[in-house]
């Protein structure tokens, strides 16, 4: 009777505890919120988020054909952000998102954007949380991930790399149940940032396993044709010529905002080791290195595979983790607010328990200095913010190793 009624105790000090420390972690959510809110809106003009307002605004005034008019959108602009900056320069779906605030003025469309985003990490943090880190409260982790300098980056931005993360996260769930389709539709629904699920989903179908492979394949294609066809909805057939004339044409502009030493990617950093983006030797080392990099995701897939039971799904954790740095690593365009991502990579790392003692000591070291603030500023600072991409490259290759070790 004693013991029942101790443990009945325990129980009710534990489920205080926990709502104790979950309401001190949504305190601290909303008293960040509110500082991004007050603080961020005086700087509006020099942020990205008037880029995707006017486009939103140039959509609402029936002007999806003309997209990507640099001019047009400059007027845009220029008439309700009182400034001409960096372009619009994603697919049309995803200017029709930002419908969703474009019908306030900006300074409250911004604060919207601001509080969607926070609303978007805390459903990654749950549902990732519940799915794959189950020893941890996802208000703890949504509070860990707030202090993410990439993760505030985008929030000062108005950025979209949190709704990429968000997408990441609902894909990886059925993922690691064996869902293909559910997993490749979300994926397909993530193509506003094509130069990072491409690559993601290469490496999902090439280290794929029958049933679950075809339907990724199926669900990703199925949702990249809606993706396609709403883009010529929104902007007419011709998009499908339009656009890419205007991204490879994108760095003759004024404000093109494309700096390969602001790129966390192996891009980046060979451009910047090499002093110069334009050397005949950049395009070759960086296929050669992404080419090392994509064997080296195949065979940790390999291993996982191999490892894995019937009651784990720590080896696709595992994987899909590495496949997530392979994506960061391999893309053409990369933004320091992209490095959002990393959360996926970096929580379940952390979560696992099967490495070595010398290689966990080793990834918790490169968790750390990614988590460093001054680490992202002095680089941002320094205009040398693709040496990041140092700490991104060990990590994948721990986590390699750590793969074929421990596996």
């Amino acid at each position: 009777m004693l013991e029942a009624e101790t443990t009945r105790s325990l129980t009710t000090v534990s489920r205080r505890l926990k709502r104790t420390k979950t309401t001190l972690c949504l305190v601290f959510v909303l008293s960040l919120g509110t500082f991004l809110s007050l603080r961020f809106s005086v700087s509006l003009k020099g942020s990205d988020f008037p880029d995707f307002y006017c486009a939103a605004r140039m959509l609402a005034d029936g002007q999806g054909h003309q997209l990507y008019d640099s001019d047009l959108q400059r007027q845009y602009q220029a008439h309700y952000a009182g400034r001409v900056g960096t372009l619009y320069i994603h697919p049309p779906p995803e200017a029709a998102l930002y419908l969703a605030v474009a019908w306030l003025p900006l300074k409250q469309a911004y604060w919207l954007w601001l509080w969607l985003n926070i609303a978007g990490l805390a459903i990654a943090a749950c549902c990732l949380a519940r799915n794959a880190l189950l020893l941890w409260e996802w208000s703890s982790v949504l509070a860990a991930w707030l202090t993410f300098v990439p993760v505030l980056l985008c929030l000062q931005q108005g950025q979209d790399s949190i709704l990429l993360l968000l997408l990441m996260v609902l894909a990886f769930i059925p993922l690691r149940r064996g869902q293909g389709f559910a997993a490749g539709c979300w994926l397909g629904l993530a193509l506003f940032k094509f130069q990072l699920v491409l690559p993601l989903v290469v490496v999902l179908v090439l280290a794929g396993r029958g049933k679950t492979r075809g339907d990724l394949a199926k669900g990703f294609c199925l949702a990249a044709i809606a993706f396609a066809a709403v883009s010529a909805v929104i902007s007419g057939w011709h998009v499908f010529l339009t656009y890419p004339k205007f991204l490879m044409h994108l760095q003759a502009q004024p404000f093109a905002g494309i700096s390969p030493n602001a790129m966390a990617n192996l891009r980046g950093l060979t451009s910047l080791l090499l002093a110069n983006e334009h050397s005949a030797w950049l395009i070759p080392m960086v296929a050669t290195l992404s080419a090392a990099a994509l064997v080296q995701t195949l065979i940790a897939w390999k291993h996982a595979q191999a490892a894995v039971n019937s009651d784990s799904t720590q080896g696709v954790d595992s994987a899909f983790s590495t496949t997530v740095l392979f994506a960061l690593l391999v893309s053409y365009h990369l933004n320091p607010h992209d490095l959002s991502l990393l959360l996926i990579p970096l929580s379940v790392l952390l979560h696992e328990k099967r490495a070595q003692k010398a290689l966990q000591w080793t990834m918790f070291s490169l968790i750390g200095i990614l988590f460093l603030p001054p680490l992202h500023i002095w680089m941002l600072i320094a205009e040398s913010y693709a040496l990041v991409a140092l700490p991104i490259l060990a990590l994948f290759l721990a986590a390699s190793v750590v793969r074929h070790k421990g596996g």
